[in-house]
């Protein structure tokens, strides 16, 4: 009689347990169109598969572009994900950091920002997805394609991906945590130099998050430490088979 109810209080933990972890994978996006699937529709220089994006621009939603290396030309492509390159990571548009290093255009590059709330001292995840999709005109100078994320309180950091055929473009998820020093945190996307080859494609981004996170709190220990002491009563309470030994001292 007491096994099954034993057994019932381990159920009734597991589903505490479970209702105290669940918030922690549910955390919401801290930034503003993280897939940049918001506007840019009528902006200007659109070239039907992508749109040039200059410093200042504001028709990228929660986005600020900024210009990057020698010009003459600056700014950042949003581009179409069912023209090429393609596809997006998610949903249709994705960015690239690299506009036109070709045509005497030079190799213009660009940046794009992001304010956002935090919490002085408080831990947060940044996600996004990377790509570098292959150009013949690329000079060999920009693979691997390379970004630098720099988050404001935190050291830059460079990430790098393989290129790969750009109607088949391989995504790649790269994250990392860090710790707020303000209640306003700037994220930044760049090139990794100002000195970017050639090329008609540079790193892409897509799917852009940042959440909190978030430590468990003391009664979620609790509960795993309450199911772990109940099992384990449950098994030193279990029927011996006939003709077993006497059971081990504790």
């Amino acid at each position: 009689m007491l096994v099954p109810m034993i057994r019932s209080l381990m159920a009734v933990l597991l589903v505490g347990w479970v209702a105290a972890a669940g918030p922690l994978h549910a955390q919401a996006n801290l930034l503003v169109n993280g897939s940049f699937e918001e506007n840019p529709v009528g902006a200007p220089n659109n070239y039907g598969d992508w749109i040039r994006l200059n410093p200042g621009a504001t028709s990228l939603t929660g986005w600020t572009v900024g210009a990057f290396g020698s010009g003459p030309v600056y700014g950042v492509d949003w581009h179409l994900g069912t023209g090429t390159p393609r596809p997006a990571q998610h949903g249709l548009r994705m960015i690239d950091l690299q506009i036109d290093g070709t045509g005497g255009q030079g190799p213009g590059q660009g940046t794009i920002s992001q304010t956002f709330g935090t919490v002085t001292n408080t831990s947060y995840t940044l996600s996004f997805w990377m790509a570098g999709p292959r150009s013949a005109a690329q000079g060999g100078t920009l693979n691997p394609r390379q970004v630098v994320v720099d988050i404001s309180g935190s050291p830059p950091m460079t990430f790098e991906v393989p290129d790969s055929d750009p109607t088949a473009t391989t995504w790649y998820r790269r994250e990392f945590t860090f710790k707020a020093t303000s209640a306003a945190t700037t994220l930044t996307f760049a090139p990794p130099s100002a000195t970017g080859g050639n090329g008609y494609w540079g790193a892409f981004l897509d799917t852009v998050s940042v959440t909190a996170t978030v430590v468990p709190e003391p009664s979620t220990y609790l509960l795993m430490a309450t199911g772990l002491l109940v099992l384990a009563v449950v098994t030193r309470m279990r029927p011996r088979p006939r003709g077993a030994g006497p059971r081990a001292p504790p």
